[in-house]
């Protein structure tokens, strides 16, 4: 599998962990303020496990997904500050990860993330 495609499957991974967590919190809101008190919240259980499988998959993914120019992961910030030249944190990296071009957060060059 090329890293292209890799890079693609990472983002989709981060994509679908935060629709999973909007769903779980917005059940949980639901269920607390609707449900039955008595009522069983198996959906709370399966949304919180695919939760959890979607970001492990990340995770992973994310190990693979490398800068050519200084290998750090490219969706991974870290606790260190943004490097001044990218366009902010990782969430932007995620969201202008199809536009065919984002700056790395920790060295600040330009990616080609069509071909890595």
């Amino acid at each position: 599998m090329n890293k292209s495609t890799l890079g693609k499957l990472d983002v989709l991974s981060v994509f679908i962990t935060w629709a999973l967590l909007i769903s779980l919190l917005s059940t949980l809101a639901y269920l607390k303020i609707f449900a039955d008190p008595n009522s069983r919240a198996a959906i709370l259980v399966y949304l919180f496990g695919a939760f959890f499988i979607a970001a492990l998959c990340h995770v992973i993914l994310a190990y693979f997904n490398r800068c050519p120019h200084c290998s750090k992961c490219l969706t991974i910030q870290g606790f260190k500050p943004p490097h001044p030249a990218s366009s902010g944190s990782w969430d932007k990296v995620v969201w202008h990860w199809f536009s065919g071009s984002i700056v790395c957060i920790h060295c600040g060059q330009k990616v080609d993330t069509n071909g890595l």
